[in-house]
């Protein structure tokens, strides 16, 4: 499916799923669009395929030779990556304190 879009130039995700359901028919929703793209790339790791597909939040989708222009996808992961690592570390920090009774110093009191 990847390989019947033209990525020569940036494409938003609405243009290349409308592409693809106008010109062949295809409905996909823009997740299983984004499977295929890491399916893509997958394949061009292993060397099983001749360019890498970008992406970016602000641009849309494009195949690409140039480390640079991948950079923008590399940099988006790795931000993605972060954000969860944090997401988990706030979820195992409020599980060991669950149990743990809160002092207000204002009132006195604990909660």
């Amino acid at each position: 499916m990847v390989n019947l879009i033209d990525l020569s130039k940036w494409k938003k995700q609405k243009e290349i799923i409308v592409e693809l359901h106008r010109d062949y028919g295809i409905n996909v929703s823009s997740r299983e669009w984004r499977l295929q793209v890491e399916k893509h790339n997958k394949k061009f790791a292993n060397g099983e395929a001749n360019y890498y597909i970008t992406h970016s939040n602000s641009k849309g989708y494009k195949a690409t030779t140039d480390y640079r222009e991948a950079l923008e996808a590399k940099n988006d992961y790795l931000k993605r990556a972060k954000n969860m690592i944090e997401k988990a570390r706030d979820c195992d920090y409020g599980f060991r304190h669950l149990g743990n009774p809160k002092l207000d110093l204002g009132e006195g009191e604990t909660k």
